[in-house]
């Protein structure tokens, strides 16, 4: 098949490591290290695909201690790197490699892929499947579905361009845009979302299970919230430019009935929207978003918000230091009982991890990665972000 990319403004994460290059504000001195250690937090750091020519190191993840200090594992690159940390250790990956890190060392799997990815979602403790956006093809778009355990990695191509993916009862699916044989239209201006089962198929090959002309392109998260079958994120139900009013809605998609619905979002807070009307700083949730039937998310700028999901009442919760628009990067995980923030403000300032209090916005922990942001990144986009379970 012939295929190319689609394009969008992302960067990568790679993934060949020969050694793990050990570094802290205190001691800048490198030593080798072979195992996860005492790392509570990974960040990703990679080069843009465009950039990426499959020779030189491109990426790094790095591995963050609760004391600051860090360790770097160098790859090929990932652009829009995704990584899970499961109770098994940590996965990632890049253009040629697949990778578990746990407390023994390092397992290395062989995989030539794409080098683009959307999402990294964990099945089991043992198993996490990656989404790759391989592009056009002659016959529609591709992606690219990797399963990694313990014992090895494979690979197999689906149809379709998923920028929202979730894990439901083991399964994993994906929403975006039809595509190839499913396509309505021809423009994707006017083509109708696909919610997609992309494992556990009987032929191994995508399942479409619903299709909406009311839900919109736009959000994109890598590993969003399921509860009882349903799939849960905040999005802008309304397509046009920037000088059209953003129409926050909180979306819902049944993976049983492959039905879509949405409520509108509304506040009694009106001083600022609720979604970002230039499609900066869109709304992140993780799996653990949803709570005691509240949808919470990290919001335009710097904020935690909760959504009602029966009703749509939403209400700002409180405050952190992240930031997220055009310009900076801020990545916020949910926990059962914490918000954890990566924060990346594009300002100069360090970057360092926080932890809050969900119920009542207490900040409880705090990592600063004391180096100049500039030297840290070594020119390398920050893009993903994972805690250990």
């Amino acid at each position: 098949m012939i295929h190319g990319r689609r394009i969008i403004a992302a960067a990568a994460v790679s993934a060949t490591v020969f050694t793990l290059v050990s570094c802290s504000p205190a001691d800048p001195s490198s030593q080798k290290t072979e195992t996860l250690g005492e790392a509570a937090y990974a960040l990703c750091f990679s080069a843009q695909s465009r950039d990426m020519d499959g020779k030189s190191l491109d990426g790094k993840v790095l591995l963050v201690n609760d004391d600051g200090a860090f360790s770097e594992v160098q790859t090929w690159g990932m652009d829009m790197c995704s990584i899970a940390w499961t109770e098994k250790g940590l996965f990632f990956s890049d253009m040629k490699t697949d990778y578990l890190l746990d407390g023994n060392g390092m397992k290395s799997f062989e995989n030539t892929k794409t080098d683009s990815q959307y999402a990294m979602l964990a099945t089991t403790p043992d198993t996490v499947v990656g989404l790759y956006n391989l592009g056009f093809s002659d016959v529609g778009y591709t992606t690219q579905v990797v399963t990694t355990t313990s014992s090895g990695s494979s690979l197999a191509e689906v149809e379709g361009s998923y920028f929202i993916a979730a894990q439901c009862e083991g399964e994993v699916f994906g929403i975006g845009l039809a595509t190839g044989p499913y396509s309505k239209t021809g423009d994707p201006d006017t083509e109708p979302m696909v919610l997609s089962q992309l494992t556990g198929t009987n032929d191994g090959k995508e399942k479409v299970v619903g299709s909406s002309t009311q839900a919109r392109e736009g959000a994109v998260l890598n590993d969003a919230p399921c509860l009882n079958g349903k799939i849960y994120y905040i999005s802008d139900e309304r397509r046009g430019g920037l000088d059209v009013p953003a129409k926050p809605v909180l979306s819902i998609w049944d993976t049983k009935t492959g039905k879509y619905e949405s409520k509108a979002l509304s506040s009694d807070e009106a001083t600022e929207p609720l979604i970002s009307e230039d499609g900066t700083g869109f709304p992140q949730v993780t799996r653990q978003s949803l709570k005691d039937g509240k949808l919470e998310w990290y919001g335009v700028k710097d904020s935690i918000m909760s959504t009602d999901i029966k009703t749509g009442h939403t209400e700002r919760k409180f405050s952190v230091e992240g930031y997220s628009d055009n310009s900076a990067s801020s990545v916020a995980i949910f926990t059962d009982t914490e918000v954890v923030v990566m924060a990346d403000n594009n300002d100069g300032s360090p970057y360092r991890i926080l932890r809050y209090d969900r119920s009542t916005g207490e900040e409880v922990g705090r990592v600063v990665l004391d180096d100049d942001p500039a030297k840290l990144s070594s020119g390398l986009f920050f893009r993903g972000f994972a805690v250990r379970p």
